[in-house]
């Protein structure tokens, strides 16, 4: 299992497909012209739009040390491409300039609004600067669907060329193939299209797990290949991995681990639990079971994090909350409302904990509807969150108390198997707030419905 850290580590720290680095909202695409391939040495460099950094198309010799890898790819993943990739070298800031500027300003306020209200962010950081570092840290190499470039930071393509030992030469294989497949995806499974889609930030957790899970375990499988070893012999052990695998110790850089957990948790969670969740689909039905989760994603990080519920078909309650009169006559408007789902809800609760997460707590979630509302510059939280059972929302009810801040504009209160989390809200609303809450609990039954019978929570 040492060798599978490594390999995964790799993937974690050196590759990136282009579009999901805030938490939750995607990235746009570049907006740079595709690079043409050259076809002889020598290669023109070219400075990028950003005016800081160099770019330049491969090299004939570096093309064909990136072909042979597509065909690497193409043989584990089972797909073949329709169209040659074009490639681009980029130094490293390049790279960076590149992603900081597709960061759009409306992300960092959506971020701003809804972690900072719940005291995940501080919302008077410089979220884009903080957001850009650890990005220009991380990502080194990124697949981009809408131009149809695989971009590779220039050390690692020196590191495919031999220029620093048998071991750099191989994690450049390995993060090439991974990349590679993200190309598969794109031509073959329509990922461009896919990352159009409206979602909700836990439907785009789920789906970036299906994108970079399915890549991290096909460039898991071509390792595995070179020491002769089926994939199948591995999927059981992969599945189990995330029991005992310390996230914080496997990924780590400077700004990354200055960073909050709820940018720290997002980013990596699409790779290692993703890779838990497609190593089960494909242990199930092969990739051709991975390419049907890439047509029918998951809906919710709960359907990742426990694939048996993904399986079953069972969705997330569906919550809509309506306004409340009152909360409205005083002034507050609502902003902005989502659904964060299991993955996020584990890093509210986990607020303080070594680990960053509570994922106990955060097992049982079975819905949520996060409503922000602001008045002037005060930004307050309503939350609905529903549970399995009553066992599982008194769980979630403690670990929010014990997070909750400790003044009157908070509140935590359970009902039956729901639970309210309430932030920043003059006290003098709450009443009406909590009457509006206990007339959605009171209609909820003991226990969800079966998926098929499943309606919209509404009150």
């Amino acid at each position: 299992m040492s060798r599978w850290v490594a390999w995964l580590a790799a993937a974690l720290i050196l590759s990136s497909c282009h579009r999901h680095v805030i938490p939750e909202p995607s990235l746009p695409p570049v907006s740079a012209e595709a690079a043409s391939t050259a076809p002889n040495d020598p290669t023109p460099e070219r400075a990028t739009q950003s005016g800081s950094g160099v770019a330049r198309p491969a090299t004939a010799k570096e093309r064909a040390a990136v072909d042979e890898l597509v065909r690497a790819a193409e043989s584990v993943r089972q797909l073949r491409l329709r169209r040659p990739v074009t490639i681009e070298i980029e130094d490293g800031d390049a790279i960076a300039n590149n992603l900081r500027s597709q960061i759009e300003e409306v992300e960092i306020e959506r971020a701003r609004l809804v972690y900072g209200a719940l005291g995940l962010l501080d919302a008077d950081e410089d979220l884009r600067s903080m957001f850009a570092g650890v990005l220009g840290e991380q990502v080194i190499g990124y697949y981009d669907p809408d131009t149809g470039r695989l971009v590779i930071r220039d050390d690692v393509m020196a590191g495919l060329a031999g220029a620093f030992g048998p071991e750099q030469a191989q994690e450049a294989r390995l993060v090439l193939v991974h990349e590679l497949v993200h190309a598969l995806q794109d031509q073959r499974l329509g990922l461009g299209e896919s990352y159009e889609k409206e979602r909700t930030a836990d439907a785009d957790n789920a789906f970036r797990a299906v994108v970079e899970g399915d890549a991290t375990l096909a460039m898991l499988a071509h390792a595995l290949r070179q020491q002769g070893i089926p994939l199948s012999a591995a999927t059981a052990g992969i599945q189990q991995m995330g029991d005992y695998l310390d996230l914080n110790a496997l990924v780590r850089g400077e700004k990354l681990d200055d960073a909050p957990a709820i940018l720290r948790v997002t980013l990596v969670a699409p790779y290692l639990r993703g890779l838990q969740f497609v190593a089960a689909v494909q242990g199930r039905g092969g990739w051709p079971a991975v390419n049907n989760a890439h047509r029918r994603p998951p809906t919710t990080s709960e359907q990742v994090l426990h694939p048996d519920k993904y399986f079953a078909r069972e969705p997330g309650e569906e919550i809509e909350m309506p306004d409340n009169q009152e909360v409205r006559a005083a002034g507050f408007e609502r902003i902005e409302e989502d659904t964060l789902g299991e993955l996020e809800l584990s890093v509210y609760l986990g607020q303080g904990r070594p680990s960053a997460t509570d994922e106990e707590a955060a097992a049982g979630w079975a819905g949520d509807l996060l409503a922000v509302y602001g008045r002037d510059d005060v930004a307050a939280v309503i939350w609905w969150t529903t549970w399995d059972t009553d066992a599982d929302a008194e769980e979630a009810f403690r670990a929010a108390r014990s997070v909750s801040p400790r003044n009157s504009s908070a509140r935590v209160e359970r009902k039956g198997r729901s639970v309210l989390i309430v932030r920043g809200l003059p006290a003098k609303l709450h009443r009406a707030v909590r009457g509006d809450f206990t007339s959605f609990a009171r209609r909820i039954k003991a226990a969800p419905a079966p998926p098929e019978l499943r309606p919209n929570l509404i009150y």
